[in-house]
């Protein structure tokens, strides 16, 4: 009778081990493609991020070319208005 009882307790635990391969088989199937939806996401954002970032330089690049620009074609003007905003940032700063 004692070998019976843990014949049945093996064939329970084979069960239950059985039963829990199923389900991690299950969830894993239907994680996969949302996993694999979120790494798309995540790529297509990280190249968006990119895309602004050289947007962003090349901007940059463009206005420091243009105030060269405009101080090499007046560069008094361009004095007198850097003198201006240094006497206003001066006096915002008391």
């Amino acid at each position: 009778m004692g070998n019976s009882d843990s014949m049945g307790r093996n064939e329970r635990m084979e069960r239950v081990v059985q039963s829990a391969h199923q389900a991690v088989d299950t969830l894993a199937a239907k994680a996969a493609p949302l996993v694999d939806r979120f790494s798309n996401g995540i790529d297509g954002a990280s190249g968006q991020m990119h895309d602004r970032a050289d947007q962003l330089t090349a901007m940059q690049e463009e206005w420091v070319e243009s105030a060269r620009t405009t101080v090499r074609e007046h560069p008094l003007a361009s004095l007198a208005a850097a003198v201006a905003v240094g006497m206003l940032l001066s006096r915002l700063s008391r």
